[in-house]
Order: structure tokens, then sequence, then C-alpha cells
């Protein structure tokens, strides 16, 4: 087989493209673990998997709530009359953020959030979740519960609704060893853990004109449990019982589950630039710089071609000199200028002396070079014909090589 036609098709002009469309396509149609994943477990309600919370969606939005999937972060002003759920994220809002959705509950609107150990939203509540307990039983029964000293409403505990967790209290300092509640802080929903002690597993807590709804465990959102109807009901007395009927706007925060709009590099970029005010700025300075350039740059008039001298070789330049000398018979300038160059190969100390007067030193050194220099010292002083001033070239050879055998 003729290798040379494989050798065209190797080049790198043509292998390069190819691996660059190759590498492409790869990226762009390749696999990804999306929220469609059976593995994905985020309690995201564009999950469809049994883990997601879609079912939740729109079995509310079916019920005639008014159902929105938040994308972007919290930035004031939010609406103070919806009702905001974090569903537990893998995300956790900033301190910002959490001062921004408090500051809208304080001001009507509501939060049902599962506030995670060392969190900002923890914090700021003076409420956490406990770790993981598989044992935890919810209390149904009311004389069981009152005798605690909590008086929850079992009405809300129902059907076979298990949580894992159940809540604690914040200490407000290194040295509070029995931290309390908050004194707004409500149970909903009653646990025995493993210890036998009874801990809330959802509460309230009253926070000026809103109210926050602490949920330690949100299991009885996810798609594989509300298909048996026990955790959606749970939900929906949940809902009713903190007043957010169906004129309120139910907002899943969707952004910290990973699903914001700013999520993309471009998503990114197009923020920073358009969505904040030094963005803004560095936007409005960058294209009064492009206007700028492109003022600048354009010329009315087409610019002229520079006529550029070419200039002469060091050969050519003697070439052209000689010319030049032989047309005005220049014989005496043409000896002074070999005189010169025969000073500064060999300056013999005469410093600033003449011509002349170095000719003479030369006799008096070199007395085998008179007759040359009688000739030379001719030609300077008068002019003389091409055929005899050729031989003061011979002459000044003779004195040179004279001074330097």
């Amino acid at each position: 087989m003729d290798n040379r036609g494989l050798d065209r098709w190797l080049r790198p002009t043509i292998v390069l493209p190819v691996l660059g469309i190759l590498l492409l396509a790869a990226v762009v149609f390749s696999p990804n673990s999306g929220y469609g994943n059976a593995l994905d477990m985020r309690l995201t309600t564009f999950g469809a998997n049994p883990f997601g919370a879609k079912a939740t969606h729109d079995v509310l939005a079916r019920l005639g709530w008014t159902v929105e999937q938040r994308r972007v972060a919290f930035r004031a002003p939010l609406d103070t009359s919806a009702t905001y759920l974090v569903l537990d994220p893998p995300l956790e809002p900033s301190a910002t953020e959490v001062s921004v959705l408090l500051d809208a509950v304080r001001r009507g609107a509501t939060v049902i959030a599962s506030p995670e150990a060392g969190s900002p939203l923890a914090d700021s509540l003076r409420v956490r979740r406990s770790r993981y307990d598989e044992h935890a039983e919810v209390v149904r029964d009311d004389s069981e519960a009152t005798s605690t000293g909590i008086t929850p409403l079992t009405s809300a505990a129902i059907d076979a609704n298990e949580f894992g967790h159940v809540l604690m209290p914040v200490p407000t300092s290194e040295e509070d060893t029995a931290p309390k509640f908050p004194p707004s802080t409500k149970t909903l929903i009653l646990v025995r853990t493993t210890g036998g002690k009874f801990e809330p597993a959802v509460a309230t807590r009253q926070l000026g004109k809103g109210t926050a709804v602490l949920v330690s465990d949100f299991e009885f959102l996810r798609n594989n449990t509300v298909r048996d109807t026990s955790g959606m009901i749970l939900a929906v007395r949940l809902l009713e019982r903190v007043g957010s009927d169906r004129s309120r706007r139910l907002v899943f925060d969707e952004y910290h589950q990973g699903f914001g709009d700013t999520a993309t590099l471009g998503g990114v970029v197009w923020h920073a630039l358009f969505g904040t005010p030094v963005g803004r700025a560095a936007a409005q300075a960058l294209a009064a710089c492009l206007i700028l350039m492109l003022a600048v740059g354009i010329r009315p008039i087409r610019p002229h071609e520079r006529l550029s001298i070419e200039r002469r070789s060091p050969l050519e330049h003697v070439g052209a000199l000689t010319l030049a000398y032989e047309q005005i018979h220049a014989t005496r300038l043409a000896t002074g200028r070999l005189v010169r160059g025969l000073r500064r190969r060999h300056p013999l100390g005469a410093g600033s002396l003449s011509d002349d007067a170095y000719l003479v030193m030369l006799t008096q050194r070199l007395p085998r070079t008179m007759s040359d220099v009688a000739l030379v010292q001719r030609a300077l002083s008068q002019p003389m014909p091409a055929a005899d001033w050729v031989g003061v070239g011979g002459a000044i050879d003779h004195i040179e090589r004279a001074i330097t055998p």
C-alpha cells in the first residue's frame, strides 16, 4: 500500500481539528449525573427518583397552592407574603442570605427549614437538628407527652411517619452547658429518642410577624413516602397549621440544591457583569474602551504607504565614490582619504599633526620611504593625471609595508 496517501491524512492540519471536534462532542454528549439519577439523594422538586420531591411539588400544585421553584440566591427584597421551603440543601445558604430570608420572615413571611448544626441558619434561630437516630419514635399519646411539659399537636403526627433526627437548642456560649430553646418555640411533633428522652421533631418559632417552621427530618416529603399518601398528608397538615393557606405562594429553594440559574460559566459571568454594581461599572468601562478603540482605529482617509529609501551596501558606496571622484578628477581629495586611512591604521603618535607633518615624520623614521612619501606629497598639493595617480596607491602600500614589515 502506498504510504503517501496515509501521510497526507495524518498531517497536523487535519489530525488536530478532528481531535478537537471529537473532544467537543465527548464533552457535549457525555452522560451526566443529573437529577434523574437514581442515586441522587438531593431533596429537590426537580427529582423524579424515589429520593426527590417532585411529587410533593406536583400534589401541592394540584391542591390549589401556587408553587414556585426559586433558582436564584436569596437577595433583598423578598416577598413577605410567601412561604419559603429550604429542604435540607447540600449547599448551605450563606450568612448574608440567611439575614435576608429571616428579615422577610420578621415582616410576615414563613420559612420551613431543617437547620443543620453549625450552619448560619441554625446559629440565627438558636435551634439545630441532631445526629441521625434510627430508633426515634413519634409520640402519639397526649398524656405521655404532657408529662414532659410539652404539648405537641399529635394530630399532625399521623400514620407511620418516622423522624431520624430531633431538634436541639444551640448553646449561647461555650460555658452554656444546659442550652434551652428560645421562648417563642412551640413543639408540633414530639419523639422519644433511643435514650428515652422526649425531644421535638417539628417545632415553630415566632419571629416578628412571621413564623419559622423547624423540621428535623424531611423524609416524609420524598417521592417514595408521598406515594404512600402518609407523607403528603403530614405536609398538608403542617402547611395548614402554620397558616400557609392556598393564597400564599410556596417557594421551593432550588438554588442551593444545585439548580441555580448562575450555575453555568456563562451564567456566572453574566451575573457578575450585569447583576452586581461593580460588574456593571466594569462592563460600562469595557464598552467605553471598545468605543474609544473603534473611534481611534477607524481612519477617514486611506493611509499612504511610506516611501523607504534603499541604502547602498558598503561596496556599492565605495564604487559610487570612486566613480564620482573620477568624474571630477578629485585626485587630491582621494589622496587625502588614503593618507587619512594610513594615519588611522598607523598613528605613530602623530596626534594633531597635519598630513604633511605626518609624512615628514615618516621620512625621518623610515628613510627608505622617502621616494614614496614625495609622490604622496605631490599628489596632495597638485592634481595629477589618472595614469600617474595610480602610482599613489602603490606608494601608500609600500609605506604601510615599511611600517609593518
